[in-house]
């Protein structure tokens, strides 16, 4: 246990805790401690991928094998419509950040395969409008790779994201999407490393969210925060201060500080779909950190209830859904978490 506790950086009394069910795994900072001192991969310790539970998480893991299936093809097209390709795959990038938005697992992995294969005939083509062409086909590379990650499929998500690297105008969303992989690959560490590369161009608010949970889970507490102070100033609408609102919340999770996590709660009625899931778990996680378990229980049904399949793949959500109905003593809020358990296919 003392090994242990000295190869994690954390103390033998969380340990302790976590093995004999006191504590749970909710923050990205301990689940890549514990993943680096045992030399796992953090999907390891989540149980990723899940076994399907329903139709739509079966079709959303089914994606994942169209997408290995798109990196394997030798990617040699001649398409008869130019003009139709690019179309097709504008459309369909439209649709997919409205699936993304909303935190629609299964419309995103029916879209994606199809889209994917868009993005590729309409850069080879050429022609059009450029610019459009290669913003769409980085921002479905990037979506198809964070769709593989939620899903526990991070060497393939890796692979996409090598593939999109050709295209090299306008490729943040691809660069941010590279740091959110290898921090939930329990390499934070090279996270940081591959943020500061990229920092040398511009500097957009999703990889400067991406950098500051990267440093966050790294324990670097000022650069994660100096990192959102600078997102902040350079956020242009209501998505991108959505997205600096949950890394703030998110890096203030990886800390303990429960507080400044449920002062960010109020901003998630006006947040699109994906967002307000992402920041009521958080809450949900801070409410269960002070005692206050009933609470904790009305902010993960509400996350689910925002974005359904979205929040039942995330494995902080189920690792929190256990610790609750461990911890539930009042009957209406226990009643409510079996059900949930019901609905994520957890034991």
């Amino acid at each position: 246990m003392g090994d242990l506790a000295l190869c994690t950086g954390l103390t033998e009394q969380l340990i302790v805790d976590i093995e004999t069910g006191h504590d749970w795994v909710d923050r990205h900072r301990v689940l890549c401690s514990l993943a680096g001192g045992l030399h796992l991969d953090p999907v390891d310790l989540t149980g990723q991928p899940y076994v399907p539970h329903g139709e739509q998480h079966a079709a959303v893991r089914a994606a994942a094998w169209h997408l290995r299936r798109h990196v394997l093809q030798p990617g040699l097209y001649t398409p008869a419509d130019q003009q139709k390709e690019q179309s097709r795959l504008l459309a369909g990038a439209e649709k997919a950040r409205g699936a993304q938005r909303t935190g629609d697992e299964h419309a995103l992995a029916l879209l994606l395969p199809q889209v994917l294969d868009a993005a590729d005939r309409s850069v080879r083509s050429g022609g059009g409008d450029r610019q459009a062409v290669v913003t769409a086909r980085n921002f479905t590379y990037a979506a198809a790779a964070g769709l593989l990650r939620r899903l526990g499929y991070r060497d393939l998500a890796w692979s996409l994201l090598q593939r999109a690297r050709p295209t090299t105008a306008d490729r943040q969303v691809v660069e941010a999407e590279e740091v959110r992989l290898l921090t939930s690959m329990g390499m934070p560490s090279a996270a940081v490393n591959r943020a500061e590369q990229y920092f040398a161009g511009a500097r957009s608010v999703a990889l400067l969210c991406a950098a500051a949970l990267a440093h966050a889970s790294a324990g670097q507490r000022l650069h994660a925060e100096r990192l959102l102070d600078e997102a902040d100033s350079r956020v242009s609408g209501d998505e991108e201060a959505a997205e600096v609102t949950v890394a703030r919340a998110s890096s203030a999770m990886q800390f303990g500080t429960w507080d400044q996590v449920l002062e960010q709660k109020e901003a998630a009625a006006v947040m699109p779909q994906a967002r307000r899931a992402d920041l009521l778990l958080l809450a949900a996680g801070a409410w269960a950190r002070r005692g206050r378990i009933g609470r904790a229980v009305d902010s993960l049904t509400a996350a689910e209830r925002a974005a359904p399949l979205y929040i039942r793949l995330d494995p902080l959500a189920r690792e929190l859904l256990h610790a609750l109905r461990a911890r539930v003593r009042d009957a209406a809020s226990a009643r409510e978490l079996e059900r949930m358990a019901g609905r994520f296919g957890v034991k």
